[in-house]
């Protein structure tokens, strides 16, 4: 017969909507559960009480999206206690919730000199059983993966810490499939390509992200979470197989130019986010490279056709050659074409009026 206080967790997050912090794990790691596992308790812990959790998979927290999060706590409260487990008599370990955390560190650093400082001295929090460094971090994983999508370098990073764990326990090298059991994931595959990128250099690292990486050690003024501005928007982002060929494209510049590396990788990485190269442009660019059929001065793009968007660049057509001109004037013919097929507006144009077309034309 459930407890009384079981009972009000479950109402609670009944009537909430909320999924509950430790999310469904895989069968493998509910069997290992033991029959009678303690009730979990509802309580409120004091900030200076809670420790970090070494497995936490998310690096930083987004500013923007942390406000968020504290304009609605003061709306509406903490709708979603966190989960900790206790380390000692008097400090527990955040299990899931390390934002929430934040936002109260916040609100309670605003607050003070006031009365409504005592409403974040502390934090709900259920208390859940001790969990072995394994269920810690797979249930961490689980949790924030949940929530919110983790960036590519968090996400390889937890994976791969707990490949590590998961090997210690077998005694050999934990497969893709078994950690990707391990967290309930189908994508084996993609589970060995974010191994692969943990190991790839920090610039390619950076490069996916748009900002740079929050050093391991970063826990300025006590917080339990670095929090930063994030530098990506309106920027397209570099997705886990590009990645993996900047990767390759560093390793390349790391025997023949050591010294230059990083900035060569940097400034291909910069002209690829800041253009919006495609995958296979990424990888024939790359393979270019490493092929060395670069080694020649490449004549300077005439025009471009990606993504919807013809740019030309017009100081560049005196240079061009006969074939790159043809390919042009082909473009361009198949560009006037469509219009001609296009149904006549109702009336006149009207200048201030935008383009309903998705894609662009410039002329440089």
């Amino acid at each position: 017969m459930p407890s009384s206080k079981m009972k009000i967790l479950s109402a609670f997050r009944r009537t909430t909507n909320e999924a509950p912090d430790d999310p469904v794990e895989p069968e493998s790691q509910r069997e290992q559960q033991p029959a009678e596992a303690p009730p979990e308790q509802l309580m409120a812990v004091p900030l200076t009480r809670l420790e970090r959790n070494p497995f936490q998979p998310r690096s930083t927290a987004d500013e923007e999206k942390l406000e968020e999060l504290i304009t609605a706590i003061l709306q509406e409260g903490l709708i979603q206690p966190i989960a900790v487990c206790a380390t000692s008599e008097s400090t527990y370990r955040i299990v899931a919730g390390h934002r929430r955390v934040a936002a109260f560190q916040r609100l309670y650093e605003r607050t003070k000199g006031t009365d409504k400082q005592r409403l974040y001295e502390a934090i709900p929090a259920i208390v859940k059983a001790p969990l072995d460094d394994l269920r810690m971090a797979t249930t961490s994983f689980i949790e924030n993966d949940k929530r919110e999508k983790l960036n590519l370098v968090d996400e390889a990073a937890a994976l791969t810490k707990i490949r590590d764990i998961l090997s210690g326990r077998l005694c050999r090298e934990a497969t893709a499939k078994e950690v990707a059991d391990a967290v309930g994931k189908k994508d084996e595959q993609r589970i060995g390509r974010l191994f692969r990128f943990h190991e790839a250099p920090d610039v390619v690292k950076e490069g996916v992200l748009g900002q740079r990486l929050v050093a391991k050690n970063d826990n300025r003024d006590g917080a339990l979470l670095a929090v930063v501005k994030t530098s990506t928007k309106g920027q397209k982002t570099i997705d886990l197989i590009a990645a993996l060929e900047f990767s390759r494209l560093h390793k390349y510049f790391a025997v023949h130019t050591p010294d230059k590396a990083n900035e060569k990788t940097k400034r291909i990485i910069d002209r690829a986010r800041e253009e919006g190269w495609s995958v296979r442009r990424i990888q024939g660019y790359i393979k270019a490279i490493i092929s060395g059929e670069t080694n020649r001065r490449s004549p300077p793009t005439v025009f471009s056709d990606e993504q919807g968007r013809l740019t030309v660049y017009l100081s560049r057509l005196s240079a061009a050659s006969a074939d790159v001109r043809t390919q042009l004037r082909l473009r361009l013919q198949a560009l006037l074409a469509q219009l001609e097929r296009l149904p006549e507006p109702n009336g006149p144009p009207d200048p201030a009026t935008p383009s309903s077309s998705s894609g662009a034309v410039n002329v440089d």
